[in-house]
Formats: C-alpha cells, sequence, structure tokens
C-alpha cells in the first residue's frame, strides 16, 4: 500500500519551537499512511530536542540540507511551513547549493495572529501552490482576501495556533514569583541610521529614565523586561543599554531567550505590532498597544484593522504609557480579545484537540487528491480551458487538485490559484537533466500508447515513458484522463492508491479518427468504469458512427468557465446608445483554417451585406489563426470589406476581448461543445449564433440568440442598447444553472461516488 510524505519546517530549521513543530509532535503519533518528517538544522537545541523523543518520533527527523532532506522534497506530497517555503527547502546538498522551485501544494502555518501588519504573501505566491493559509483571527478573512488576493477556499480557520497547547501547559504549571512587565518591541522596516530611528530609540529612552516609573519599578520589585525583535542592531540596545538607571529594567533580545516562557512569566504585556499580544490575551493578561511611532510605521507597512478602530486601544504618547504602567491602569485589551474566540477553551488546547482537528482536516484532503493528465495544460484551446474549470470548481468545493501535464512549452497564465501544475518534462529548459531525459529516453516504443495520438510529432518519447512509470505510483485517489489517447495509460494503472478513473471525451466526433487514428480497437478493449461526455449529441454520435459504447456508467458534464474568464453578476452592464457614428463591435472567436470554410463564407457574407447596403456602424473583429489566415486577408481585402470584418489577429485572452465588444457573434455551422457562447453570456453579453449542436444545448433557453438571417443580425446588434442589464442578467441565470462552476463540480462529485 503507497504511503504520503509531508515534509513540515519552521525558521530554515533553525528551532523546534513552534506552529510547525507542535503541528508535527501531536501529528506524528497517528501511526496511519502519512509518514510526517520534521526538517530540523543540526544545531545544540534542535540536537538535545531530539534527544528528548521517543524512538518512533526520531526516524521522522530529518537534517536540513542532507541528501535524505532532498530525496524526500523531492517525493514528498505536501508541505507545512511556519515563515517560508524556505523552511522546508533544501538549500545545499554536499557543499553544492541548489536552486529548486516548490512544485507541491504549501499549507502556512504562519507564526502570528494577523491583526495589524499586512504580509507580503499573495494567492499565487509559491508558483502558484499557496494550498492553504492557516488564520487565526475571526475577523481577518475578508480584508485579508481583498488586500493579499486569496480565495476564500486557500483560507483555513485554525481556531487556535498549534504551539498555544505549549503555551497554556507551561502557564498551567508556572507559580507566579514578582510582578514582571514584558516590553516586546517588534522589527520596523524603516530602521537603520534615519530620523525615524533617532526619534523611536529616544522616545524608547524617555520611557525607561521616566523618574515615576523607576519610582514605580524600585517600589514594587516589579521588573520590566524590554525584549528586541532578533533582527535589532545590538548597537542600538546597548545605547539603551546605557541610559538604564534601574536594576529593576532588563534589556533580552528574542534570539537569547525562550519567547514562550517569557510571555507565561510576565503579569503584563506592553507591544506595539507583534502579534504576541493575541499569545497574552489568551492567557488572560493585560496587554497594552505602545505605537509612538504609528505613522512612520505606516510608511513602510499596511495595516489589515482600520486605524481608527486601532486609536481606541493603543498609546503614542510616552507620558502616557509612563501614567498607565505607575496607576496600573490597563487590562485585557478589547482589540486583541475581539479576534479571538468568544470562549477560550484551555482543556480543548492543553489536549492538542486544535491540533487533531487541522491534522485530519488535511490529511482528508490528502487522501481524495485529484488529477487531470492532459496533454499541454501550459498552452490554450477548449480542452485546456474546460479542464481548468472544473478543476477550480473542485478546489473550490474543499479538493486538492493537480494537473499533469505531458510536457511543458510556456509559463502558466491565469491558472486559478492554488491549482498544482506539474509537468512531465521541460520542452524548452535545456539543463542537463532535461537533456538527459530526451537523449536517453529516444526509443519509439517509449511512446507507447502516444502513437495514436496525431500530436505525438510534439512530444518525446519520454512523455510516454514517465506516464507509465507515474500511473504505476501515484497516490492521487481520482485520476481523470482528458485526452483520448491518455485513456489508454490510465486502463493499464496499477497503482493502489487509484480509487477512481474517470475517462474524459472531449474530442468532437467529426474529427476524432483524424486527431486519434486507429484508437478504437484499443478504446474497444479497455475496460472503463466512468465515462465522461461534453453534450449528449456527442455521445449518441460515437454510438452511431463508431458503435463504440464501451463503459457501465456515464454522465454529461457541460464546460464552465474559470472564474478569471467571466464576470460576477452584478458588473453586468447594458451596452447603451453610441455617439458620434461610433459603431456596434460585434466579435466572433474563430479557428481561420481550412476545414471551416462554410463558417468564413458565412462571416465574409455577412460584410457583403453591410457593404451593400451602406450600414458602417457595425463592425465584426475576428480573432483567430490557422492555415487560411493568409487567404482569409486577402478576401476581405480585395472585396473591400476590411470597414466591416476586421481581423485582429490570435488572442490567449477570449474572455477579456469579449468584455471589450458589445455582443458575440458566430456564424459556426459546427460548435460541438458551445463554449463561446457560454464565454459571451457569463461575460454579460448577447450572444448571436448559428443554430449548430453546441449552441442547440446551450442557447435553448436565451431569447433572440438565433440568427435568422443577415438581416434579423443586423436588427438584432443595432437594437442592443433596448436590451435591459435585467435581461443580460437573466441569461446569466439561465446558463449558470447548468454550467456554472458549482453546478459542474456537484453534478461531478455525485457522478464519482455513485
Amino acid at each position: 500500500m503507497g504511503r504520503y510524505i509531508w515534509l513540515i519546517g519552521e525558521n530554515l530549521g533553525q528551532t523546534a519551537n513552534n506552529n510547525s513543530y507542535y503541528f508535527w509532535r501531536n501529528s506524528v503519533e497517528h501511526e496511519d499512511d502519512i509518514d510526517k518528517y520534521l526538517i530540523l538544522e543540526k544545531n545544540k537545541k534542535n540536537q538535545e530536542v531530539y534527544r528528548s523523543l521517543p524512538e518512533s518520533c526520531k526516524k521522522f527527523i530529518v537534517w536540513r540540507d542532507t541528501v535524505k532532506h532532498l530525496k524526500l522534497f523531492v517525493k514528498a506530497d505536501m508541505f507545512f511551513v511556519t515563515l517560508s517555503y524556505r523552511d522546508i527547502i533544501p538549500e545545499k546538498v554536499m557543499g553544492k547549493k541548489l536552486d529548486l522551485s516548490i512544485e507541491k501544494p504549501v499549507i502556512y502555518l504562519q507564526h502570528g495572529t494577523l491583526a495589524m501588519k499586512v504580509l507580503g504573501y499573495n494567492g499565487r505566491s509559491y508558483n502558484n501552490n499557496f494550498f492553504r493559509f492557516v488564520y487565526y483571527n475571526k475577523l481577518v478573512a475578508p480584508i485579508f482576501q481583498e488586500i493579499n488576493d486569496f480565495k476564500p477556499y486557500q483560507m483555513y480557520y485554525g481556531e487556535y495556533h498549534p504551539r498555544y497547547i505549549e503555551l497554556v501547559k507551561r502557564f498551567k504549571e508556572y507559580k507566579p514569583q514578582n510582578k514582571r512587565i514584558l516590553w516586546f518591541l517588534t522589527w520596523r522596516e524603516y530602521l537603520g541610521d534615519n530620523l525615524p530611528t533617532k526619534i523611536l530609540l529616544k522616545k524608547i529612552k524617555n520611557v525607561i529614565t521616566d523618574p515615576d516609573l523607576i519610582d514605580y519599578l524600585d517600589k514594587t520589585s516589579t521588573d520590566l523586561v524590554l525584549c528586541v525583535h532578533k533582527f535589532f542592531d545590538e548597537e542600538k540596545i546597548k545605547e539603551l543599554r546605557g541610559e538604564s538607571v534601574s536594576e529593576h529594567i532588563i534589556f533580552e533580545h528574542a534570539a537569547d531567550v525562550d519567547v514562550m516562557d517569557e510571555l507565561v512569566k510576565c503579569s503584563m504585556l506592553i507591544t506595539d505590532y507583534s502579534s504576541v499580544g493575541f499569545d497574552v490575551t489568551l492567557l488572560n493578561k493585560p496587554v497594552i498597544l505602545f505605537q509612538p511611532d504609528i505613522e512612520n510605521y505606516l510608511k513602510k507597512r499596511q495595516l489589515y484593522c482600520q486605524l481608527e478602530e486601532l486609536g481606541e486601544y493603543n498609546i503614542t504618547k510616552t507620558r502616557r504609557l509612563v501614567e498607565a504602567i505607575v496607576n496600573e491602569d490597563y487590562g485585557v485589551n478589547p482589540f486583541f480579545r475581539s479576534r479571538m474566540p468568544e470562549n477560550i477553551d484551555y482543556d480543548y488546547i492543553l489536549n492538542g484537540k486544535h491540533i487533531e482537528r487541522m491534522y485530519q482536516d488535511f490529511a482528508k484532503i490528502q487522501r481524495h487528491k485529484i488529477t487531470f493528465i492532459g496533454y499541454n495544460f501550459y498552452g490554450i484551446g477548449g480542452t485546456v480551458f474546460a479542464t481548468r474549470s472544473l478543476a477550480e470548481a473542485l478546489l473550490e468545493k474543499g479538493y486538492l487538485v493537480q494537473l499533469l501535464s505531458l510536457k511543458k512549452n510556456q509559463k502558466p497564465k491565469n491558472m486559478p490559484y492554488a491549482l498544482n501544475l506539474y509537468p512531465l518534462y521541460d520542452a524548452n529548459r535545456r539543463s542537463p537533466l532535461n537533456l538527459f531525459k530526451r537523449h536517453f529516453y529516444r526509443r519509439k516504443k517509449l511512446f507507447s500508447y502516444l502513437k495514436y495520438d496525431k500530436d505525438i510529432v510534439n512530444l518525446k518519447p519520454y512523455a510516454g515513458y514517465k506516464l507509465t512509470k507515474w500511473l504505476e505510483t501515484t497516490n492521487s485517489e481520482t485520476v481523470i484522463s482528458t485526452r483520448e489517447s491518455l485513456h489508454l495509460f490510465l486502463n493499464d494503472a496499477q497503482s493502489d492508491m487509484v480509487k477512481n478513473k474517470i475517462y474524459f471525451f472531449h474530442c468532437p466526433v467529426e474529427i476524432f479518427e483524424s486527431v486519434f487514428p486507429n484508437i478504437l480497437d484499443e478504446l474497444n478493449r479497455c475496460d472503463i468504469g466512468k465515462a465522461v461526455f461534453v453534450t449528449e449529441t456527442n455521445r449518441q454520435k460515437y454510438i452511431e458512427d463508431f458503435g463504440f459504447k464501451n463503459y457501465n456508467k456515464h454522465i454529461v458534464l457541460g464546460n464552465c468557465l474559470e472564474s478569471s474568464r467571466s464576470v460576477s453578476r452584478e458588473e453586468i452592464l447594458p451596452v447603451g446608445e453610441k455617439e458620434n457614428n461610433e459603431p456596434y463591435r460585434g466579435i466572433y472567436l474563430l479557428r481561420i483554417s481550412s476545414d471551416r470554410q462554410t463558417d468564413i463564407e458565412n462571416l465574409v457574407g455577412y460584410g457583403r451585406y453591410l457593404r451593400d447596403n451602406g450600414i458602417s456602424n457595425i463592425v465584426i473583429d475576428v480573432y483567430g489563426t490557422g492555415d487560411y489566415v493568409d487567404e482569409f486577408i486577402d478576401k476581405l481585402i480585395d472585396e473591400d470589406l476590411t470597414d466591416y470584418i476586421c481581423y485582429q489577429g490570435s488572442t490567449a485572452n477570449g474572455p477579456r476581448e469579449i468584455r471589450n465588444h458589445d455582443a458575440v457573434v458566430d456564424f459556426s455551422l459546427n460548435h460541438s461543445f458551445g463554449m463561446p457562447y457560454i464565454e459571451g453570456v457569463m461575460n454579460g453579453k448577447m450572444v448571436f449564433c448559428e443554430k449548430n449542436q453546441g449552441s442547440k444545448e446551450v442557447m435553448a433557453g436565451i431569447p433572440d440568440a438565433y440568427i435568422q438571417s443577415y438581416e434579423d443580425l443586423t436588427r438584432k446588434i443595432l437594437g442592443l442598447p433596448e436590451i435591459t442589464g435585467e435581461q443580460l442578467q437573466e441569461n446569466y441565470d439561465t446558463i449558470s444553472k447548468t454550467y456554472s462552476r458549482e453546478a459542474l463540480a456537484d453534478h461531478f462529485l455525485k457522478f464519482l461516488d455513485q
């Protein structure tokens, strides 16, 4: 039985005292199908931790930058980090520097509880592998998504930090001694040899030398521990030490103390922008927010909260801080408390139930991983867009989804967030490893079933060899083949982790034999349990033309759009009247090839109609490529149609161009799956089209969609201002009922469970 591998790390592997460590320490106790490895630097403190562990845990400690670390990094299924991806990535092995990238899903456990400081990550960080951001502030999710551009499905509410299990344990065991005030100073981006830094240090000096404060500390035997962030300049700290006139003022560096111990020992905390305010609030202790440099701080950093709200709970004047300390005018800070669970359950934390919940959720996600295999998910085209759309729909349902591409020939663009994209080989990269793959694995028999694919000329034999090997060992529960030649590979897959094999028939019957020559006999010998078709018409044509019905169960699953390829319902606006003789511009997305002669002639015919009738306020912009482009352009020029039919070249972003036009116009007689019509309506436009296979299944419920004649089309385009936003929204709703991502995901998942 196969096993999953998780790599877990924090603080470049230098520590074993933060969220990643406690997540690992509690989850490693599970003897299940997941091997959970902790990456540690082999320093003195970590070796002490290692010696304290039971033998059953020691085997899951991996010393950083070793050969074993590198091997596990390559084989790992998921990464868990506290600060950044560098927590788990090997940077050198056997003295050689490595330049590795993140190609697996990342769970970001993070270090603090977001409230103030804006982080630099966004939803596409880590090569688009930022799978889950774990947050612990129940109010922050909406503004975090807005500022950092994360999708809702990338957010995971963790309730309490994993490290809180240790914080609460120490707090319960601690016996209070003398009163102790902890002043924790965090890092500022502006710190350096500059005026703002001098002003800040002077204000700190004013506090620690204030006679009233000194008198209070001495009379009450209260210690004031000034603990600065590990990045603080030690020379600056020496200057402050020299100003101290009381033995009760103690200076510490965060790198030299056990911060958790300091939080437990303190009677009250003074902090500025640090998340330690949450840690102390968890223990029901007072916190003073002292932010004397708020204006300078905000020049370099944004906040997740409103400045007005912060002003209700912070102190900015040094004298006011001294008065609050001396008069003991402080309590549990409402700013921090409002962002934590209403009822803090210490037993729940002590028993590690918050960690257990987190572990079980991520383990479930891991075990139900879904992989799509395809030819080239880095390119463009109907199958690529349809697959990515369904993948995004499954991501929105909480699934871990991967696209496994036979090859990579360019950088991915506009991918759904957190969609793991992995190529079997990079067609453009000329690294020694890639060159080795191409030259060593060059025997044609390694192509295997790719010999039934017309695009074999654009592949290397390594693709067939690697796909076979990958399917022998994959740990995806569900594997979906999106190309008919790849169905044969999937049918032979022997991995015991694969529970669901799904065969997606994307190819229109009309071109099936030219795209996959001689493949039918092979498909007929396969054991196809579950098949998916884009339209019922295409499924029936497989039966009528080829007698092909070699599957036990099937569904018809139409296309949907990625979130980046459509607008929200609220964004839809009517066209409005044109001014200054500005024309109405329709868009036609067309494959301009010799096999589309009838469609091209229909378009040219409409250009002639506009020209001959002197209609100058309608223009059709055409986007597309193919083997007939030059002849098409010559025809437009020869017949003086360029004022009416404008060839605009190719586009990799059809929906964007649709949004920049007034309507979608389509003269195609052989659209099999209706994607242009879905794109048009879901981007808030009227679609005018011929009645064909795709339009009959997609557009049947949309009023006035079908073109009756050139005259009819002209009347409809000129009447666009009469179509209200409400009507366009109703069209949007009609299409959404069947072709929204949510609808298709629900339909697919129900089929998966059968």
